[in-house]
């Protein structure tokens, strides 16, 4: 059984990242730059969709629901289409540069299948765990109230947080083994199910693959809670769980402007967040495909080389 060198891979997506940003950047631009047209061009609509969201008012949104899932299912397909272009140069099955990529082939439609089907498992293993979860509840409230002893109780209670931790370990366990291999083993156009394969490729390599993640998603979630409670939250103060409703519809009408203030510091001053921006996604999507190609390369029978 192979297992992926968790230190090794990481170096080389580093690398990759750094000797390949313009090729990267290249793949991304066409699909970024559709992608962001609709954002420009319904900025007022966006803007106070986004004020009316923090005071928790979704009317804006309901209004531009028939233009935003159209949005957001081709946006979903330009995503895919981006990730095939960064895995197959990171397979070296693709020669750089692509300042004018754009490809609609197979393993594109492959890849928003099987990340469809993914979806699909999500929400239903989230359904199965959660509907487990409150039967569990149920049995154990039935138990506490009625004349079973005290030490049985105790000893059902801690069955059931035991298994309710087990079934979520479980749903973690499964969607990390499920999609991190997902992307290269299509972009390498193995045959089969993508999904099914990708499993079958990372057994044994769980921790491995989790650790990986965890590198990848750390300094987004750092850079978020810096924006959100750095910026967009600094210096506010929250109500209390059982706040009086005056106090709430200010925390509200403050939320509302610092969201208004920021959105429209983005836009003002987009000569400046959109190259950041930019150069923060390339950084981002060529680190994430990249680690799960090499650790792909790594477990691959057959390694592609090149890259």
């Amino acid at each position: 059984m192979k297992k992926i060198p968790v230190g090794r891979v990481i170096a080389q997506a580093f690398g990759f990242v750094v000797r390949n940003f313009l090729n990267i950047l290249g793949i991304m631009a066409i699909p970024m730059a559709v992608m962001w047209v609709p954002s420009f061009l319904l900025r007022p609509q966006m803007m106070a969709a986004s004020a009316g969201m923090a005071a928790q008012d979704y009317s804006q949104i309901a209004r531009l629901w028939a233009i935003l899932l159209p949005f957001y299912a081709v946006g979903f397909v330009l995503m895919a289409m981006q990730f095939i272009g960064i895995a197959e140069l990171a397979l070296g099955t693709k020669k750089a540069p692509h300042w004018f990529y754009f490809s609609l082939g197979a393993p594109v439609w492959r890849l928003v299948g099987s990340v469809l089907f993914l979806i699909l498992v999500i929400v239903l293993g989230w359904l199965a765990a959660l509907f487990v979860n409150v039967m569990l509840g149920a049995v154990l409230k039935i138990l506490m109230g009625g004349s079973t002893a005290g030490w049985v109780a105790a000893l059902v209670g801690a069955i059931v947080l035991v298994g309710s931790v087990v079934i979520w370990c479980a749903y973690l366990y499964s969607l990390v083994r499920l999609g991190f291999l997902l992307i290269p083993v299509i972009a390498a156009r193995e045959p089969g199910f993508g999904v099914a394969q990708g499993w079958a490729l990372g057994r044994g390599n769980f921790w491995r693959m989790f650790a990986i993640l965890l590198v990848n998603w750390l300094p987004v979630i750092v850079l978020e809670g810096i924006a959100v409670f750095g910026v967009m939250f600094s210096g506010a103060s929250f109500p209390p769980p059982h706040a009086p409703a005056a106090q709430t519809a200010a925390f509200q009408a403050a939320t509302q402007e610092r969201v208004m203030h920021m959105m429209t510091g983005i836009y003002q001053y987009w000569y400046i967040t959109l190259p950041v921006f930019v150069v923060l996604m390339v950084l981002f999507y060529g680190f994430g495909v990249g680690v799960q190609v090499f650790a792909y390369r790594a477990l691959a029978s057959d390694e592609i080389t090149g890259g």
